[in-house]
Parts: structure tokens; sequence; C-alpha cells
């Protein structure tokens, strides 16, 4: 602490910010805007000390995490802890041995929604352990009926059942209507079966479109160079989204149809 103390710069905020101390109920009405903003004061003033900010217990609190303010990620959905249970995965060598409950574990995550995506990180050093694509087959359900699991939420997709455990059946409930309401709000797109089979709809003047109208222009200059150096290049473009995506899904091959794979065997 004597460290710390010691390391706060000058004109930083150092002391936590207070709150008016007058009962809710004694407040007139046409004051209720004004403690609004003390409110909403207050919390941008702790969000401004990084001691706060960073305190796992003001970040539950506000539902935000690391990944809350990429924009690149798309628009945020609803944030928190959450308790899953190991298995579910449809990809074969991916589940441990049987069904039986006595093979299930359970684990703390930080759950994030996104419009295309559903995604849990370890909330110790924030890495993402799993992502849950939005597809046709995205489907939540909840109960222990469905789910084998007290106030059990079970979110389905090509890929995975993954089954979450929440404190009481209002909790469950309210996991699953704010995913279902975003997810359908943001990410209809994906819900449905498009041309080919693709999990996403035909975008129009898409850097894909460009670059293969690039090497198509460039074409007699490209076939100077060898072929791996001219894949290399695509692969090298790609990397920046994810060399991990799958272009063919369900996956149901292990990692073949897998786009770093699918590169650099055509290399």
């Amino acid at each position: 602490h004597t460290v710390r103390r010691q390391s706060i710069k000058r004109g930083e905020p150092r002391q936590m910010p207070s709150l008016p101390h007058t009962a809710e109920s004694t407040v007139r009405e046409e004051h209720f805007s004004s403690r609004r903003k003390q409110l909403e004061d207050y919390l941008t003033n702790i969000l401004k000390m990084p001691m706060y900010r960073n305190y796992h217990g003001t970040m539950e609190f506000v539902a935000v995490s690391q990944l809350s303010f990429i924009h690149d990620l798309g628009p945020k959905g609803i944030e928190g802890f959450i308790m899953k249970r190991s298995g579910g995965h449809r990809i074969p060598g991916l589940n441990c041995c049987g069904q039986g409950r006595m093979c299930y574990r359970w684990s703390k995550r930080w759950l994030v929604v996104k419009d295309s995506f559903l995604m849990y990180m370890k909330p110790d050093s924030g890495a993402i352990s799993f992502v849950l694509l939005v597809d046709k087959e995205f489907n939540i359900k909840i109960g222990q009926k469905e789910t084998e699991t007290k106030y059990g939420l079970q979110i389905d997709n090509l890929s995975r059942s993954l089954i979450l455990k929440c404190n009481s059946y209002r909790h469950a409930q309210w996991w699953r209507q704010g995913i279902d309401e975003f997810v359908r709000k943001h990410g209809k797109d994906f819900l449905t079966e498009h041309r080919f089979g693709s999990y996403a709809a035909v975008q129009e003047n898409t850097l894909a479109k460009c670059l293969v109208s690039w090497v198509v222009e460039y074409e007699d200059e490209l076939l100077c160079l060898q072929a791996t150096s001219a894949v290399f290049f695509i692969y090298l473009y790609f990397l920046r989204l994810s060399p991990e995506i799958f272009m063919k899904r369900p996956v149901v091959e292990g990692n073949r149809w897998r786009l770093d794979c699918i590169l650099k065997r055509k290399a």
C-alpha cells in the first residue's frame, strides 16, 4: 500500500466520490433527474480510478470486461459470471468419456454475448476459453427437465450444447431473455440458412471481394510467383481475421476445413 500511495500522481482523484444521504422517499419528483445525474457522476468517477475500475466486483456490477468496448467485435450484449458444465461438444474426441453425471465438471466463467457469437473467458486471466457461434440451429432451453440441471440453461448450435447453471430460475430466465432478444435483434442474419448452405448472408462490397478482384487483376504477376508464395500471401491477409475459422460447418471432420489448414494444404 505504501508503494501504491507513492506511485499515485498528483492531480489524480484519490478519494471516493460522495453520494447524497437523503432517502429516496423524501425527494420530490422534480429532483429525480438531478439524483440520476449524481449517480451517473458517481459511477463515472469510480471508473476513472484504476484501483476501483479493475476490481472484479466493479466489473461484475457494471457488467463489462476487456472485450466490452472493442468496436470490431460488434454491438455489446449482456455479460456476467456463470457456471458452465464441461462437455456437450458434437465433435468426436472433444467430450469426456461416457455420458454419466460423474464425468461432468463445473467451472466459473465470464460469459459475453455478441451479435454473432457467445464466448466465455477465465475470470483470473481473461483468456478466451470457447466461442459458440450463432447459426441456424441456435436455440435456448431452460429448466431442469430440459437441461437435467436445477436452474439450468442450455444453449445449442450445430457444434455444441452448452449447459449453464444459474442461481435461481429468475436468474436463468434473465439470461435466456437477454441472449434471445439480443441475438434476434442484432444477429438474425445468422439464424437462417443461406445460399450454398453458408452460415452468413450474402454481403456486398466486402474486403474478400476486393481481394479476389486484386488477384484477378494481377493474375499474370502472381503466375510468376511460386504457388506457395501466393497462397501464403492470402493466408497472411486472412490471418487478420482469424486463422481458426471453419469454412465448412458443422465441424465433423476435425480441422480439415479450418482456414489455416485449407491454405496449408493448398500450398
